[in-house]
C-alpha cells in the first residue's frame, strides 16, 4: 500500500475580488463563470443584460432627486427673494442748480435708516510733523523728531 499524503487529494479553487465592492454583480459573475458550457453562457449574458438596465435605472433615480433638489433650491430662492429684496425708491429734490434735480435712491436691504450723508469732507490721515526739509531750516525736522521720541519715551 502506498502511503498518501494527505494534500494530494486536495484541490480547491477560489476566487476574489480585489478592490471594489462586491454587489450583486460580481457575485453573479463568478457564480456564472462556475457553471457548465451551455448555461454560463446564457447566465453571463442575463446578468451583463440585467447590469446595464440597473445602471440606466440608478441613473434615472438620480437625475429626478437632482431635478427636484433644484425645484427645492429655487422655490427657497424665491421665497428670500421676495422677502429680502424690495425695490429700491428714488427721491428728486430741487438743487441749487436750475434744472438739475437732486436725486437720491434708497434702498431698504443695503441701507437700513441711514442719516443724510454730511457736506464735509474732511481728511482721516494726520498731518505729517516732519517738515518739508527743503522748506526753511532742516533743523526744523530734527527739533520736532527730537520733541516726538521724547514724548514717547515719556
Amino acid at each position: 500500500m502506498s502511503k498518501k499524503i494527505p494534500s494530494q487529494g486536495l484541490s480547491y479553487k477560489f476566487e476574489h475580488q480585489w478592490g471594489g465592492e462586491d454587489n450583486w454583480y460580481t457575485k453573479g459573475k463568478r457564480w456564472a463563470f462556475n457553471q457548465k458550457f451551455p448555461f454560463n453562457h446564457l447566465a453571463l449574458g442575463f446578468i451583463e443584460w440585467l447590469r446595464k438596465h440597473w445602471i440606466d435605472g440608478k441613473v434615472e433615480m438620480e437625475m429626478a432627486s437632482v431635478d427636484k433638489q433644484t425645484e427645492e433650491i429655487l422655490k427657497e430662492w424665491e421665497e428670500d427673494a421676495a422677502k429680502y429684496y424690495e425695490q429700491p425708491t428714488v427721491e428728486e429734490r430741487p438743487s441749487s442748480v436750475s434744472n438739475l434735480p437732486t436725486l437720491r435712491i434708497r434702498n431698504p436691504v443695503v441701507e437700513s435708516g441711514t442719516e443724510e450723508p454730511s457736506a464735509s469732507v474732511a481728511s482721516s490721515s494726520p498731518e505729517n510733523p516732519f517738515p518739508d526739509p527743503w522748506d526753511g531750516d532742516w533743523n526744523d525736522g530734527v527739533w520736532t523728531w527730537e520733541k516726538i521720541n521724547k514724548l514717547n519715551n515719556k
